[in-house]
């Protein structure tokens, strides 16, 4: 990812009021910032694998057309943009992962079922929690995340040794 492609995704981040960590992780794991992946497995295409129907839905005749008329980056993140905001606000990451896998989802308690057709596309993934634990793995915490952690294992050590 070049310096104006970080910065033009940390501006959209911004712009859905979601940590930028969290964008660029759901981003790596549906085309790995590649702007003309594909899915073999269905008309997914582009940076969040826009399916045809979310693709005419957005102005555009498939999800070929789609990127084929935006194919960088920069060219794909405001159709992100104009996609996602339809879904703000994101309060979670499951409500930010889910508006791109499968937006009904996005309030469900974690281990909700998917439907049988939805899983048949995505192999072993059977729930929210499923996609949100390969999307943005829980070993991978975000800054802020580690920043608390460290700090809550300090003040255990200190006040467990009393010093």
């Amino acid at each position: 990812m070049t310096s104006e492609e970080k910065t033009a995704a940390e501006a959209t981040a911004k712009m859905l009021g979601v940590p930028f960590d969290w964008f660029y992780r759901l981003v790596k794991f549906e085309s790995g910032w590649n702007p003309q992946a594909r899915n073999p497995r269905s008309s997914a295409k582009g940076l969040i694998q826009f399916t045809d129907r979310t693709a005419r839905s957005l102005g555009y005749a498939s999800s070929e057309d789609l990127i084929r008329n935006r194919p960088t980056i920069q060219d794909q993140l405001p159709i992100v943009m104009l996609y996602l905001r339809q879904f703000k606000p994101f309060p979670t990451l499951q409500s930010l992962v889910m508006a791109v896998f499968y937006p009904a989802a996005r309030y469900w308690p974690p281990d909700q079922q998917f439907p049988d057709s939805v899983q048949a596309v995505n192999p072993g993934i059977t729930c929210p929690a499923d996609y949100v634990r390969r999307c943005c793995p829980p070993s991978v915490m975000p800054p802020v995340a580690a920043l608390v952690a460290a700090a809550a294992a300090l003040l255990y050590f200190v006040f467990r040794r009393g010093v």
